[in-house]
């Protein structure tokens, strides 16, 4: 399967050469790269529908209308005759045919490139492919997976959770050793220098089953408590099963790109509710909440990303909140007010209005 940043990266060398906007879908039908960025994270019919195996090529006119979709040519992804996404290119497809049969080729070229080169690496060390099989979700069912941690002696009779540990310049591998030197590094603890800045690793929490989701930050912190103050570190979700581990890792992933580049420990799942508000397809959305966005007056529907987005970011705390707009708290109080009797809701007292309100921000901010 395509991943984002080979998507971007085919993206950004293919555009040095046409002025055709081009885009790639992944199994899911999302548009994960794009020429224009406003089209990443929406949902593509289409190609969901490609994905699915109804067609290799499907070309859209002006004439057509599908949710999220453009005129141009979309087009099967197939480097060894298996999808593993879609390729559009938007334009009339009587003038832009030639153009896009070069594109797909090229880019299912590349990916072809890439897996070879991702052979290369499970060939180099067992080490390095059992790390390769955890994190690549290719192999999120392949019984190799368990026969590599047999033979490296990783049992998956534990709760693990990941860590990925962005350190100062060129001091990943001092860091992991200086980890691995602390009383509570383990010998179950799998663990990974990614490259000169970055250290992945699933480690065991030895809390009582009873305390474990109550401990398990203190255990973290803890462990991790000699590195610089500096580091960024990321936190996935908990795994029990070699086959999910690649799915805790893309948390990590998920929350070192909405972290940016700050400093800091940061848990996902202190973020699971803006990851599940981001992840629902554009299309759900559209369903949901169309109407409101035609009937709410503009006006209104400002005021309401800016203050729902203060209260989600301080978790409710409309003193926080406020802060956070650099507004007085009584004005901040009144505002809300206001958005609570018109939509007849009340986040603070009950938690299904919460998520409708947190629902209708997640549309209202991708439609702005």
């Amino acid at each position: 399967m395509i991943n984002r940043e080979l998507a971007a990266r085919f993206i950004a060398q293919v555009t040095q050469y046409t002025n055709y906007n081009v885009n790639i879908m992944n199994k899911q039908g999302v548009i994960i790269a794009s020429r224009d960025p406003a089209r990443v994270g929406q949902f593509h019919e289409i190609a969901y529908r490609i994905t699915g195996g109804e067609a290799d090529i499907v070309e859209i006119t002006k004439d057509d209308n599908y949710p999220g979709v453009l005129p141009g040519i979309n087009m099967a992804i197939k480097p060894d005759n298996q999808c593993e996404g879609v390729v559009g290119i938007t334009g009339a497809p009587a003038e832009i045919k030639s153009v896009a049969l070069i594109i797909k080729m090229a880019i299912e070229v590349m990916v072809k490139y890439e897996k070879q080169q991702k052979e290369q690496l499970y060939h180099t060390n067992r080490k390095e492919q059992f790390l390769y099989m955890l994190i690549d979700e290719s192999y999120s069912h392949s019984s190799e997976v368990r026969k590599m941690a047999a033979q490296l002696n990783y049992s998956e009779n534990y709760v693990r959770i990941p860590i990925l540990l962005r350190a100062e310049k060129d001091s990943a591998e001092e860091t992991l050793e200086l980890l691995k030197a602390g009383k509570i590094h383990q010998k179950e603890d799998i663990s990974f220098v990614l490259s000169d800045q970055e250290i992945l690793i699933f480690k065991i929490l030895h809390a009582k089953k009873d305390d474990l989701f109550a401990e398990y930050k203190s255990e973290i912190k803890e462990y991790l408590s000699g590195l610089p103050e500096k580091s960024s570190v990321y936190i996935g979700s908990f795994q029990n099963n070699f086959s999910q581990y690649c799915y805790a890792y893309h948390h990590c992933r998920w929350l070192e790109d909405r972290m940016a580049d700050k400093s800091g420990m940061w848990f996902f799942y202190d973020q699971c509710g803006n990851y599940l508000r981001e992840i629902t397809p554009d299309n759900e959305l559209q369903r949901m909440f169309r109407v409101y966005g035609a009937e709410l007056p503009e006006k209104f529907k400002t005021e309401y990303v800016e203050i729902m987005e203060s209260l989600i970011s301080s978790n409710y705390n409309l003193t926080s909140a406020a802060r956070t707009l650099y507004m007085h708290k009584n004005t901040f109080s009144y505002q809300f007010n206001k958005i609570k009797e018109k939509l007849h809701l009340n986040p603070i007292l009950y938690a299904e209005d919460r998520f409708l309100m947190e629902g209708l921000y997640t549309y209202l901010k991708k439609e702005s």
